[in-house]
């Protein structure tokens, strides 16, 4: 098999392909020849595949060539790019969800895991999933099950997954962006794409290929590229690798003459000039430092909001108004490019008023105020609407204030210390008093454990960063306990529920309102709450460039907030005192990767702060 596929061109069988570039593999470059042959050595096993490379550089096409060679070839291959999925909706995308599991679950819908049983799933732009996707990602790959939101009963799959990613995981990984467990299970084996202007003997086999498909699709009998043309186009940088070159042709073919393409057609010579050797591009270099030195010697308010909007602006006006472009240029996400142009006022060409998104869950004061719709009318005076975007845990709001897809939330003491880890640009707006005996460890009441200490060697459930986190922690203090004396398992709360009611683990370290909503559904005995262990605080927060900007929005939550929950207030000393030692004690124990100082997310308003409609 391996000297017929790894030959220089490639059809690929299957005709669903969503573009041309996924349907066609024209690799003669030595170098790409040699990974063809590797891939052929990967492709019959089940193994996982991290390719990895530039945009553009074709990991659709080597995704397909590996199911294309495996046992799985009949199989369906599902390509799901992670960056275009809402955060809000990632994990029903991925793992489904059951009829009212969540507003607006309708019906039952089975996730792309589910789909692509039997064959290959592709994810691409893997980088782009939220930490709470990661968990559930890395706990489908071990079971090889899913559970879908709202469902008790895991769903056995039968999936390869290969994953494509164009930033550095190693450094998100470092930066605990990525977790490195799940890093490892993906890059089994790992496919490394060159950028087109480092294999040069792909180019032109790859741009025939392209000037004959659309020749097909225009109607032109023959045509081809005059030598100075196929010159240029060895010569050019490529700075968009195969889609650039498709795109080129393309445009090329349509201005060509008596069955010619000639080096006029390509008009490539200012993106050389552009995009070209290193030395071409240190003036533009120079020139940018240069800028930034004025700008720092008259320093004005909210400048590096100023500085990071124009990069942004530019970037937009740059690629034409085209969103792949933009987030191609800025090596961010097409989801961070939709919600900055939201929040720009650049989308749809039409300014927009002041888009606040709000992260809240099933319960307390922010459901209180979605339902009464207090806070929409409290934030139109200030020119602004509100979109409510429900979350299970939170720390699906930190992600979301994390990646830049939401603005305000509300969250447990926990998730923000982890934010701050990572360095993301979470802020303390506000806090709730603590209330510990929202918190327990349960177990089933006839469990024969009588106290913590009976824990050791059980499985306990708890959710990724929840307040239980650090409760916990104390909790197997107070026992003589070590973390690694107890089998731990992270689940989200549905996932908890279900094995906790079918005793695939032996307690449940659970908050309110779960807390109170399991007590009256079976018969449970509190091994311990939090009482004298762990504050049990909800904080209010948000993305710290949302809050400089726009901070009279901010005081009018917060002013809602109080007048719904009567008790919400400004971060004093003491809770950042107790924010502290959680963040000492998880930085002991090593959950976070370095330490912190909880002050430093504190939010405090600039006199300068710019105002929503403003």
């Amino acid at each position: 098999m391996g000297a017929t596929r790894s030959k220089a061109v490639f059809q690929l069988s299957r005709v669903d392909s969503p573009s041309t570039r996924a349907r066609a593999l024209v690799f003669e470059d030595v170098r790409s020849v040699e990974l063809l042959k590797r891939l052929d050595r990967i492709a019959p096993s089940d193994i996982p595949v991290l390719v990895t490379g530039e945009t553009g550089t074709g990991k659709e096409i080597v995704a397909r060539y590996v199911h294309d060679g495996s046992g799985r070839a009949r199989g369906p291959f599902v390509a799901v790019n992670c960056g275009a999925l809402s955060p809000t909706l990632m994990e029903s995308e991925l793992f489904g969800h059951e009829k009212g599991s969540f507003t607006g679950a309708l019906s039952s819908k089975p996730g792309w895991f589910e789909v692509a049983h039997g064959g290959t799933l592709f994810l691409d732009e893997v980088g782009d999933l939220p930490l709470s996707a990661q968990v559930k990602l890395l706990r489908v790959l071990q079971e090889r099950e899913v559970v879908r939101i709202g469902a008790r009963r895991p769903i056995p799959i039968d999936v390869r997954v290969i994953s494509a990613t164009n930033a550095e995981l190693e450094t998100a990984v470092a930066q605990g962006r990525f977790r490195e467990d799940l890093y490892y299970r993906l890059n089994v084996a790992h496919a490394p794409l060159l950028p087109l202007r480092e294999r040069i003997g792909d180019i032109l086999p790859l741009a025939r290929h392209f000037l004959g498909l659309y020749a097909k699709r225009f109607g032109i009998d023959h045509v081809e590229f005059t030598k100075e043309a196929m010159a240029h186009l060895r010569a050019h940088p490529w700075p968009g690798n195969i889609r650039e070159l498709e795109n080129a042709v393309q445009r090329a073919l349509a201005m060509a003459t008596d069955g010619r393409v000639t080096e006029e057609d390509l008009r490539l010579r200012a993106h050389a000039e552009n995009h070209g050797k290193g030395e071409a591009r240190e003036p533009a270099q120079s020139g940018l430092e240069a800028a930034l030195v004025a700008l720092f010697e008259h320093p004005e308010p909210d400048l590096y909001r100023k500085i990071e909007d124009t990069v942004f602006r530019t970037a937009y006006a740059v690629s034409e108004g085209n969103h792949l472009g933009t987030a191609r240029l800025l090596g961010i996400s097409r989801n961070v490019v939709r919600a900055r142009l939201m929040q720009q006022g650049l989308l749809g060409g039409a300014p927009r008023r002041l888009r606040v998104r709000i992260g809240f869950q099933d319960f307390g004061v922010l459901a209180s105020l979605k339902n009464t719709r207090a806070l929409d009318e409290a934030l139109a005076a200030h020119g602004a609407e509100v979109e409510w975007i429900e979350c299970a845990t939170g720390m699906h709001v930190v992600d979301a204030l994390s990646n830049g897809t939401m603005d305000l939330g509300v969250a447990g003491e926990a998730p923000p210390v982890f934010a701050q880890a990572a360095r993301a640009p979470v802020v303390y707006l506000a806090s709730e008093p603590p209330a510990p005996e929202g918190e327990a460890i349960v177990v089933h009441e006839r469990s024969a454990m009588g106290n913590l200490a009976d824990l050791r060697g059980k499985a306990l459930a708890m959710s990724r960063g929840a307040n239980v986190v650090y409760f916990v922690v104390r909790a197997l203090e107070e026992a003589g306990l070590s973390w690694s004396d107890v089998d731990i398992r992270t689940l989200p709360p549905g996932d908890a529920y279900g094995a906790f009611v079918r005793r695939e683990v032996d307690a449940w370290a659970i908050w309110n309102p779960l807390l109170t909503s399991l007590q009256r559904e079976m018969p449970t005995r509190v091994l311990r709450d939090a009482r004298g262990l762990a504050p049990n605080r909800a904080f209010y927060i948000g993305r710290r460039a949302f809050a400089d900007a726009h901070a009279d929005v901010v005081d009018a939550f917060l002013g809602q907030v109080g007048t719904v929950g009567g008790s919400a207030v400004r971060i004093d000393d003491e809770t950042m005192e107790s924010q502290q030692s959680i963040a000492d004690t998880f930085h002991r124990l090593k959950f976070i990767a370095r330490p912190v100082h909880v002050g430093d997310a504190v939010w405090r308003r600039a006199a300068s702060a710019h105002s929503a409609g403003r």
